[in-house]
């Protein structure tokens, strides 16, 4: 007979991944003891260089194999579709359910980002445990490399959990190696959000302090004491602590170690070239790769999904609406990010119409585009599907509008906003916006916003920016206002939105509710359509 450790939850079941977990395969039979075996053995991984492993595995996690899992993918299609800029391919049903609203419990994407977050928060708890049991000073290296080990994960966590609350609100907490589990973690219960957070802050005020400014180029993707207060100013303009945001950002700020990238050096447009690895207004990336036969391994998506198949055999999966095009300066090097006008492979030119601010028929043979499509994650029109180009999670350009926007939270518009927003505006060759345009709060609110969209499309940003607006706009009574003002007209069916349902929130996984005894179906209710 063989015994078998039983992990009833999905969420549970991320525990055995990479990192070595303690997910334990028991055999017994007549006369025989039974033993329990490990995928790493605390007794031999004793060594700096396996805490150094522990800590590269838990990088791992944020691809989660490459090719769609979380940042390389998936999580995007959770911040980006709802909302009002991006859209999707016919063919995409998942997406479709997102884009439209139509989804419930048991969609994949939704499924596929809740396994990723939870296996990455296993990967780091395991690591956690291992670094912990190793003597780094009587090994050859020190308590500092051992606090920095910890600090990478613990950072991770942070970054894990963030998601999480952000696209689940209540979720289980879970802190510790799978070999301290009792019965009862076996099938866990929600913990409170607010509980969650402070566990994040508590995570990233460990990685701040013990974490270095920075790493060498070859290790851009590597968390530093930026990237944790960088996050953690994410935190703070989630929950409304305009102070503590403002405050956060400027420690970011005064580092002096990132800026923007500059008109001389290429400007916004050439930041996401596949080239620019390590530009320092790069805070924290998912590193990717274009290797042959890097995709599912060390690679993202967005490059073979974010073109057409008419511009370079692309799959088209995340078209960007007309009216998106339509709201940018003809100056705005932003704009350039997009596809306004191109020749497609079968001869013909693809242009933004007139009325969207484009050339139209300018050239002959030219069809009207009917979507545009982004250029921040170039592909090369072959069969490679390996991302090029590394993956933002954190940019300055953010930290600089977090800051302005906090800051008029505070105390309205003054200068030191202004000239926030217009270093991002300049560098995109953009004049100069003056405080007299923007003598209230709300025009100056109204203005970042607006800023924010056109800086960060198809970076994961544009969900938690609405809900954000609306929290602000009507002081937190009804979060979902600025959501439904700008998604509304941009769905298919108007009446598919429902102001019954918490569109702030995902349904609880379809997987983890029938595994997970300890949650129940019903706690769906407001966040589906019944």
């Amino acid at each position: 007979m063989k015994l078998y450790y039983k992990v009833s939850s999905p969420l549970l079941l991320k525990i055995c991944v990479c990192l070595a977990t303690a997910v334990a395969v028991s055999g017994c039979s007549r006369n025989l003891k039974d033993e329990t075996f490990s995928t790493y053995d605390q007794n031999s991984l004793i060594k700096p260089e396996n805490g150094e492993q522990a800590v590269v595995g838990a990088y791992a996690g944020l691809k989660d194999n490459g090719g769609y899992g979380y940042y390389a993918g998936y999580l995007f299609w959770l911040y980006e579709y709802p909302a009002d800029v991006v859209t999707t391919s016919a063919t995409s049903k998942q997406g479709v359910q997102l884009d439209q609203l139509t989804y419930d419990a048991s969609n994949s994407i939704i499924n596929a980002v809740w396994a990723s977050i939870f296996r990455l928060v296993s990967r780091t708890n395991e690591a956690e445990a291992l670094i912990k049991n190793i003597d780094y000073v009587d090994n050859g290296s020190t308590e500092a490399m051992k606090n920095q080990h910890l600090a990478e994960v613990r950072f991770l966590r942070a970054l894990a959990y963030f998601d999480a609350t952000d696209l689940w609100g209540d979720v289980p907490l879970i802190r510790k190696p799978s070999s301290e589990f009792t019965s009862a973690d076996l099938n866990p219960a929600l913990t409170g959000q607010s509980v969650i957070e402070d566990s994040i802050i508590s995570d990233l005020a460990f990685a701040r302090k013990y974490l270095p400014a920075s790493f060498p180029a070859a290790s851009i993707a590597r968390a530093t004491s930026g990237a944790a207060s960088s996050l953690l100013t994410r935190l703070y303009m989630r929950r409304s602590e305009w102070q503590k945001a403002a405050d956060e950002a400027l420690v970011v700020i005064n580092s002096g170690v990132y800026d923007l990238r500059t008109i001389a050096e290429g400007g916004i447009t050439s930041l996401f070239y596949t080239d620019n690895r390590a530009d320092n207004e790069f805070i924290f990336v998912l590193k990717s790769s274009n290797d042959a036969g890097a995709y599912t391994i060390n690679s993202n998506s967005f490059g073979i999904n974010s073109l057409p198949w008419d511009y370079n055999r692309g799959w088209g999966n995340f078209p960007i609406h007309l009216q998106f095009y339509a709201l940018f300066d003809p100056l705005d090097d932003r704009r350039n990010l997009l596809t306004g006008i191109y020749k497609t492979l079968y001869g013909q030119y693809e242009s933004v119409p007139v009325e969207y601010g484009g050339p139209g028929g300018a050239l002959p043979d030219t069809l009207a585009a009917t979507y545009v499509y982004n250029l921040k994650y170039p592909h090369v029109n072959n069969y490679n599907y390996a991302g090029f180009n590394n993956v933002t999670i954190l940019r300055y350009a953010d930290i600089l509008l977090m800051r302005a926007e906090a800051l008029n939270e505070v105390s309205g518009p003054t200068q030191e906003s202004l000239d926030l927003i217009n270093q991002v505006r300049n560098r995109s060759k953009l004049a100069n916006i003056s405080l007299s345009d923007y003598a209230t709060k709300e025009l100056l609110r109204n203005k970042i916003f607006d800023e924010r969209n056109k800086e960060f499309f198809m970076e994961g940003r544009r969900k938690d920016d609405l809900i954000r607006w609306g929290k602000s706009v009507t002081g937190g009574a009804t979060p979902l206002s600025k959501f439904k003002e700008y998604v509304v007209p941009r769905l298919t069916d108007p009446t598919t939105y429902s102001d019954a349902v918490n569109y702030a929130l995902y349904p609880y996984p379809q997987n983890e509710l029938q595994a997970n005894t300890s949650l129940k179906a019903t706690l769906n209710n407001d966040r589906v359509r019944q």
